[in-house]
This record gives C-alpha cells, structure tokens and sequence, in this order.
C-alpha cells in the first residue's frame, strides 16, 4: 500500500516536472522471480527503477540508511532491505534477496556496490554475479541516464530508463570466476547507454 502510494506520487512528478523516458518495461516478466541490475550515480535511482517498473522491486539499500528512524521505517515499508556494505559478503542480505526471489518477487541490485561520481560505470563487485548465479533466475540489465537540461538538473532530474532483455547466467561445473561474471553485467548495461547516447 505505501508502495504503491509513493510510486504513484514519484511517478507524477517524473512524468510532469522531469520529462522523463523510459523503453524497454516490456521486457520485465509479469510474473515469477527477476532480478534488475542497473547502473548507480544518483541518489534518485531506486527512485527512479521502482517508477518504470510496474511490479514492485525490492532493493537492497545500504544499512545505515536504517538508522534514521523515519526513514529507515519509510524505505523498510517500501520493502527495502539493509546490506552491511562493510561486509564483503553480507549473507544475510543475500539471504533476504534469494527468499524474496524464491517467492516470485523482484529484487533491485545496483552491481557496482556505490554511486559513481563522475556518471562512468564503476567496476562491478563479484558479489552482484554471485547472487544472480546462486538464484538461477532471469536478470533484466537496465542503464540509467540523466539527460542535460538548462536548469533545475539536481531538483527534477531528469532520466532517460532503458530496460534490456533479461538473460540468464550459463551453467558451469567448477569454480566460478565471479568478478569475470561481474563483468558480463556491466558489459549489458554499458550497450544499453550506448544506445541512449547515439539516439540523442
């Protein structure tokens, strides 16, 4: 219920301040368990992903977001959940995320681990393809790019969302490389800017 209020609230102003774009939402299943990958370099991005998706996406938000007692009551009733980013695998986070998945649901994971700065794509951690690959479920890449404006960029920004066709990890015997698997992720995600940017 709050979901759905505070996603019909952020959709509007998206829609109305921020002129906003987004392609690609028919490539997320309607039903069963998906996991979304998407690039970070705003405070505004899980804002942002949950409004262009229509099913709602649990995200995994860093711990100490929790500690402010309004906010971390707000984002929990959204269905977030805390990863200790300290940790270099928080397992029960992982845990959280692989229930979530294994009850149909979809789970919102930033591979990257952090916002970048600068806007260009960070090194994506292992952690990211060990979930996908421990789930064995569809991941749909998504990028997400702010397009310049005139004025008011900070206050109603503006995004161009476009959402890839969701893939699957292949099946290995063995030790996985998960750093390599990492890779592969932010490879999808960096085609799909590059169409962004050569149709602007």
């Amino acid at each position: 219920m709050v979901y759905r209020i505070c996603r019909s609230l952020f959709f509007f102003f998206f829609v109305v301040f921020c002129r906003w774009k987004v392609e690609g939402a028919e490539n997320i299943p309607e039903q069963g368990p998906v996991l979304v990958a998407a690039n970070h370099f705003s405070y505004w991005d899980p804002v942002v992903l949950a409004c262009a998706l229509e099913r709602q996406v649990h995200f995994m938000a860093k711990s100490n977001l929790f500690s402010y007692p309004l906010l971390g009551l707000l984002i929990n009733k959204m269905g977030a959940f805390p990863v200790d980013r300290k940790k270099r695998a928080d397992r029960s986070s992982l845990k959280k995320a692989l229930n979530l998945l294994d009850e149909g649901k979809v789970v919102g994971i930033f591979p990257e681990g952090t916002r970048s700065s600068t806007g260009s794509l960070l090194p994506a951690l292992p952690g990211a393809a060990f979930l996908i690959c421990k789930a064995g479920v569809p991941v749909c890449p998504v990028a997400l790019v702010r397009k310049k404006r005139m004025f008011g960029n900070n206050l109603f920004p503006c995004y161009h969302v476009l959402i890839g066709e969701s893939f699957s990890m292949e099946e290995k015997t063995g030790r996985r490389n998960y750093q390599e698997e990492a890779d592969k992720i932010m490879v999808k995600i960096k085609g799909l800017m590059g169409l962004i940017e050569s149709s602007k």
